[in-house]
């Protein structure tokens, strides 16, 4: 199922997780949502701004300007990634409660949320790790406009539930350990 702008979202598991998101979209390489302490690191910094890796503070920063950040990638890029457990759970099969704010930007922007399943299999002395892109989740099916216009924020917590749970799903149908 091709789609031309999405916002993508997984459970973040490792920390090389920017390099397989950008070796799963290749060569459509995403922008990649990441903390401002790892994008601004010396090397690591520098690896994850080649691999679509762009700041978001851990400040409170007003909508409007990470909507226009979005819009102003989506002119650039098709699509923008975000790890919305908040932080790296490591080797962790069980997605953690989603944050809002991609799921909010994809109601307002009228994008679909294109799930990406981590899973890890239990190999010798690590495990492997397999990446999986579902299908599109797309806004229209969760009734999130209200009638002024606004976000209502219990159809947008169903609509990351219902993504999350399409992660956790996958998870569970590939028997990840």
């Amino acid at each position: 199922q091709s789609v031309e702008r999405a916002i993508t979202v997984s459970n973040h598991t490792v920390l090389l997780d920017p390099v397989l998101i950008a070796a799963s979209f290749f060569p459509d390489k995403p922008f990649q949502t990441l903390l401002e302490a790892t994008v601004c690191a010396p090397f690591v910094g520098t690896l994850t701004r080649l691999l679509g890796g762009v700041p978001v503070p851990r400040r409170d920063i007003h909508f409007e300007f990470l909507k226009e950040g979005c819009l102003e990638a989506f002119r650039r890029k098709k699509k923008i990634h975000f790890y919305p457990e908040g932080e790296c759970y490591l080797y962790n099969n069980d997605p953690k409660k989603f944050h809002l704010g991609a799921f909010f930007l994809s109601a307002t922007l009228d994008v679909p949320i294109i799930p990406v399943a981590t899973v890890f299999h239990k190999r010798r002395c690590r495990p492997t790790v397999h990446l999986h892109v579902l299908d599109a989740v797309y806004p229209s099916g969760f009734n999130l406009k209200k009638e002024d216009g606004s976000i209502d924020q219990q159809a947008l917590k169903e609509y990351a539930t219902a993504v999350r749970q399409k992660i956790a799903d996958k998870i569970a149908q590939e028997q990840g350990t």
